[in-house]
């Protein structure tokens, strides 16, 4: 039994120990910054910004990013103390529970957000989401989120199994997805979750195309309309006028005549019944909520290709490892082992960087926690 101990010592402190200790560190110092941003989101937006309006659902995201940021954390840290003989069945059972549904629950928010804005921007003289309709799926989403991950309690757990290094049997106890053997029921749920999750992926990207496209020709139609505006200044206001002024100078008269003309083409297009300031006021606040729409669509862009980008390693590792059955982390290089445990916990990025992305596109957070800061350092 002393000889089996000191073995699984040797394995542990030649593949595993410099790769759990750098990601311990990282993640502690990625769990300390999610919860401060997001807790920072969470206060902002629940509590000083008064009007939410699109930003509906950015809080909501930033508390399952926080739980997100905490849960992630021990899961990840105890399965770097505790890789080779995990010591809790029914805590590994929670915490794989709660990695694949706060993720999932995270996941499908983007995919509301998502809907929300291709209604606002693809479609914005049809239905948009009202505020009964975003709780609502806010409550399907945690609903659904949940009766696809609570099989997870069930077949998850610690597994104990004799393997073989450098020629000698040893004993470990790792915390698995799945204890037993990869059935039929079991496979076919993997697959029906990875479909879920892949979906989802593909639903919010094909709908931030169509958005993103709608948001290019819009601005090139401003554009183009801009530069129109700025021919028709630029051209001569009136043949007849000019030719008026010549005859005038000609005949040494003065230029009266052309100043008393009335330009035709002053208020071609407008409403002449509203006062100009009114229809300048009018413009301003249009044009001012078309860039605030603009700047929100655009954030919510960011923080989806984050969401993609982090999801899609954790994707591969957790496909390859479940589906190929001669898989064994004894038999893999130290180098394999540091790839494959970093690429698992991409995941964890996509709920520490949302606070970022909103401080840069925000101007009503920045503002916000400016003044959150300068109350706290008072």
């Amino acid at each position: 039994m002393a000889n089996t101990t000191d073995f699984v010592k040797v394995l542990w402190e030649l593949t595993y120990s410099d790769v759990a200790l750098s990601s311990t560190i990282l993640i502690i110092i990625g769990c300390i910054v999610g919860i401060l941003g997001n807790g920072s989101v969470i206060i902002c937006y629940f509590f000083r910004i008064q009007e939410r309006g699109e930003r509906y659902f950015i809080p909501v995201l930033a508390v399952v990013d926080l739980v997100a940021c905490i849960t992630s954390s021990i899961f990840y840290i105890m399965d770097n103390a505790f890789f080779l003989n995990y010591p809790y069945d029914l805590m590994c059972r929670i915490l794989i529970f709660l990695q694949l549904l706060v993720p999932g629950t995270s996941a499908s928010l983007l995919v509301i957000i998502t809907v929300q804005r291709y209604l606002l921007v693809c479609k914005p003289h049809g239905q948009r989401m009202t505020l009964r309709l975003k709780r609502i799926a806010i409550v399907v989403v945690c609903l659904s989120s949940l009766a696809c991950t609570a099989p997870v309690l069930a077949i998850s757990g610690i597994k104990t199994s004799n393997e073989t290094f450098q020629n000698h049997t040893i004993q470990i106890t790792i915390c698995k997805f799945s204890t037993a053997e990869i059935t039929d029921e079991i496979r076919a749920y993997i697959g029906f979750f990875l479909l879920i999750t892949i979906a989802s992926i593909l639903i919010t990207i094909s709908l931030f195309i169509l958005i993103l496209k709608r948001i290019k020709l819009s601005i090139l139609g401003k554009f183009r309309s801009g530069r129109q505006a700025s021919k028709h200044r630029n051209a001569p206001r009136n043949t007849d006028s000019t030719k008026d002024i010549e005859l005038d100078k000609c005949e040494g008269k003065t230029h009266g005549i052309q100043m008393q003309k009335k330009p035709s083409t002053l208020r071609v297009g407008l409403d002449t019944n509203k006062p100009v300031n009114t229809l300048t006021t009018e413009d301003s606040e249009r044009t001012r909520k078309e860039k605030a729409t603009r700047r929100i669509t655009i954030m919510f862009f960011v923080i989806i290709v984050a969401y993609v980008l982090s999801y899609i390693p954790s994707l591969i590792i957790f496909i390859v490892v479940y589906t190929l059955k001669d898989f064994n982390y004894i038999s893999v290089s130290k180098e394999t082992t540091f790839v494959i445990t970093y690429l698992s916990r991409f995941v964890f990025l996509n709920h520490i960087v949302n606070p970022f992305v909103y401080s840069y596109f925000d101007p009503n957070f920045r503002k916000e926690l400016r003044k959150l800061f300068a109350c706290i350092n008072k």
